[in-house]
């Protein structure tokens, strides 16, 4: 697999067709003395469609993984104003899941931010998005807060509970 810097439009498939997941899980978010914890707990399936956005800050940047050739992946990363760097966006072309590319991404995205003298990383996902989650937290990443109305003014997400999960090297 070969890990380089994309232009926009190297990557608008990735962002029009792929950008999904499909899930029967989702996490409860407990507080139990002082300390945040999660419990999965089984729904109807259900699957969950990221809209597409066209906007991107002149601070991200964006990498892509390539097997033979073929963008699989990709991964967006900027500087944060408290010295993380931040995962703004990871995908993985539904034919090349669970092929360990986005762990590939995320050590990818843990050297870009030491590299740049970043002290972690950090990144927002959602409680019903479990697969991901479970991924992060196996790449080392914790749960540092929580924000139940993130989504409060989007009508299609209103139900969805933020998590901000960070990594900071040992």
């Amino acid at each position: 697999m070969k890990i380089v810097r994309l232009i926009e439009e190297d990557f608008g498939p990735l962002d029009r067709e792929e950008n999904t997941f499909t899930g029967d899980e989702v996490l409860d978010v407990l507080f139990i003395d002082g300390e945040i914890r999660l419990a999965t707990r089984s729904v109807e399936q259900f699957t969950k469609i990221y809209g597409q956005d066209h906007s991107q800050d002149d601070d991200v940047e964006a990498y892509g993984a390539f097997l033979n050739g073929t963008l699989a992946g990709k991964i967006e990363l900027a500087p944060a104003w408290n010295d993380l760097g931040s995962i703004e966006q990871i995908v993985v072309a539904r034919e090349f899941r669970q092929r360990g590319i986005a762990t590939e991404l995320i050590n990818f995205a843990k050297s870009w931010a030491l590299g740049k003298q970043l002290k972690g990383l950090r990144l927002e996902t959602q409680t019903n998005n479990v697969a991901a989650c479970k991924l992060y937290f196996q790449n080392g990443f914790e749960v540092g807060g929580f924000d139940r109305l993130t989504y409060r003014t989007q009508p299609q997400v209103s139900n969805e509970t933020a998590l901000y999960l960070y990594w900071f090297p040992i």
